[in-house]
């Protein structure tokens, strides 16, 4: 199965219809707010419920927090561990 981050990096485009990118231009630093990609509120749920979707979590409960999309990096740690737990 592929890495959380390889499963995440085609859902950030495809969910914020980035179309000049590939996967691979992604880094697992980038900044997803206030960053390159210059998401803003509609691009974040657009985004929360495509991975909500895809890897079957609740990524947001009740408060969202923006520290969770520092980077691809923390994103995808928050995601291993939602999904790892739902597993258990």
């Amino acid at each position: 199965m592929a890495s959380v981050k390889e499963q995440l990096k085609p859902i950030i485009l495809k969910s914020l219809r980035i179309t000049d990118m590939t996967p691979e231009d992604l880094r697992d630093d980038q900044p997803l707010l206030g960053g390159d990609l210059e998401i803003d509120s509609i691009d974040i749920l657009q985004l929360v419920l495509e991975i909500e979707r895809h890897f079957g979590i609740k990524l947001v409960q009740a408060n969202f927090d923006q520290k969770h999309f520092e980077s691809l990096n923390t994103l995808a740690a928050i995601i291993e561990a939602k999904v790892t737990a739902a597993r258990t």
